[in-house]
């Protein structure tokens, strides 16, 4: 990802404006990226809206064979999509599901739809209800009774309700940077992070985490306590793994899918969900549900500390499930579906894909 996104900066920057008539810079990019993804002749390649409870939301709908099981990819954040990251890591997993990538509400191109208007009405209850309409749209048109369902971050917390409210829908829930107690969650991460500016006596980290003391507390979390303490998860490599920033806008700027306005919806929306879900999030606590009646597969990476793999180790210990693995990625932290995406692959295609037969 640090290539492409240097590549692609450089590209955009060297190219200075375009003549009247010629296509952007960002065209030509998404242009050349579009084309080495072409899906071959009898797959799916669909890039729409689903009227979903009330208002318009956009999908990517993307696999070689329409055989295939469908990957339904709920993104975290909130607000966070994960449409304009696929380019990088999906290509070759179409040729295994057809993969499902959803702008949700008040993100992303469904946040374009939106003129960019922050929906006050958002619950975690109403993203809820929208994730199982497009899981009952997805299985209605494409004709499939059961799908994957992949969550990751703050998806995750849709993700487990999902595969608790309706398992028949599902050949297995997939949480990738699962969330399990997200006070608790919070209060590791400062630790852990805490723990690695004191090894590296790093005066600054040390000053500014302190200063949040105590971390997360019992009460109402504030945004800019939590924005403060990702900071220095980024810095220390806890958000993607070996590099001390977090900036993906020149692969989200690049992305085929993606048009300049939806660029700057994408940051946008990010911000907006996180000021009116994160507070109704930070009290989820998932530990006392432990049975599940699908399969339930779990990625971590080994040093992921924005939702710490400690954690969804000693939760996958205690859930009881038909089948359970979880996957431990070395070199990788909390986006292991682009830090790691070959081996995540592997994963996939080896030990989930088989659960949807030979047959679909």
């Amino acid at each position: 990802i640090r290539v492409i996104s240097i590549a692609v900066t450089f590209f955009l920057a060297a190219t200075g404006p375009a003549w009247a008539g010629e296509p952007s810079p960002s065209d030509t990019v998404r242009a050349a990226i579009r084309a080495a993804q072409t899906i071959p002749p009898g797959g799916i390649d669909e890039l729409k809206t689903v009227e979903i409870n009330g208002i318009p939301q956009w999908i990517s709908v993307r696999g070689n064979d329409p055989a295939n099981p469908i990957l339904l990819f709920i993104h975290g954040g909130p607000g966070a999509p994960m449409m304009p990251l696929a380019w990088t890591f999906q290509r070759p997993w179409e040729e295994y599901f057809t993969v499902v990538q959803w702008d949700q509400r008040g993100a992303g191109k469904t946040f374009t739809a939106a003129h960019l208007q922050p929906d006050e009405s958002m619950t975690l209850e109403r993203m809820q209800a929208d994730a199982e309409a497009m899981i009952e749209w997805l299985r209605k048109t494409y004709g499939k009774d059961r799908i994957f369902v992949m969550a990751h971050s703050f998806g995750t917390i849709l993700g487990i309700r999902i595969a608790q409210r309706h398992p028949e829908w599902l050949y297995a829930y997939i949480g990738v940077g699962q969330v399990v107690n997200a006070r608790r969650n919070e209060e590791v991460s400062y630790e852990e992070t805490l723990a690695l500016a004191e090894a590296r006596s790093d005066t600054t980290a040390l000053r500014e985490l302190r200063a949040l003391a105590p971390y997360p507390g019992s009460g109402p979390v504030p945004l800019d306590a939590i924005l403060q303490e990702r900071k220095w998860v980024v810095a220390y490599g806890g958000m993607l793994y070996g590099k001390s920033d977090a900036d993906e806008s020149a692969i989200i700027a690049a992305s085929p899918l993606y048009s300049d306005d939806d660029v700057k919806a994408e940051e946008l929306g990010e911000l907006t969900s996180a000021q009116i879900l994160l507070p109704q999030s930070v009290d989820v606590d998932f530990g006392r549900i432990t049975t599940f009646t699908c399969p339930v597969f779990f990625f971590a990476g080994a040093d992921d500390r924005t939702t710490p793999t400690s954690l969804v180790r000693d939760y996958f210990a205690g859930i009881h499930a038909p089948r359970k693995q979880l996957f431990v990625i070395p070199r990788a932290a909390h986006f292991v579906v682009t830090e790691a995406p070959g081996e995540v692959l592997v994963d996939l295609v080896r030990d989930v894909r088989p659960l949807a037969g030979s047959t679909h």
